[in-house]
C-alpha cells in the first residue's frame, strides 16, 4: 500500500485541470527559488510535457538561466511537485497573451 503522498501527484495529473495544477505549482517553485527580485522579470512560467518554459524581456537574465539550467532543474526535483521537470527552454521576448 502506497502513502498518499506518493500517489497523489499522479492522482492529480489524471484530473481535468490536474496537470495545468501541478504545472502551476512548478512555476510557482520556480519563482521562490530565484527569488523576486529576479522573479519579476519573467514574464512568462509554463510546464510542458516536462519541459519548464521562461520568457523573459532581459537577455542578461536569459543567459543566466541558461548557464544555470542545471543547478535550477536539480534543485526544483528536489521536493516532490508531482512532475519531474526534465529540460529548461529560456524565451527573450514578451510572452504572448492566451
Amino acid at each position: 500500500m502506497d502513502k498518499l503522498g506518493n500517489i497523489l501527484p499522479r492522482v492529480m495529473r489524471r484530473q481535468p485541470g490536474g496537470a495545468r495544477l501541478l504545472g502551476g505549482q512548478v512555476a510557482a517553485a520556480f519563482r521562490v527559488l530565484l527569488g523576486p527580485d529576479v522573479a519579476h522579470l519573467c514574464d512568462e512560467v509554463e510546464l510542458r510535457a516536462g519541459t519548464l518554459l521562461v520568457t523573459t524581456s532581459s537577455p542578461a537574465l536569459a543567459h543566466q538561466l541558461r548557464l544555470d539550467a542545471e543547478t535550477i532543474l536539480a534543485r526544483l526535483n528536489q521536493p516532490e511537485l508531482g512532475r519531474k521537470v526534465r529540460t529548461l527552454r529560456v524565451r527573450i521576448g514578451r510572452s504572448t497573451p492566451s
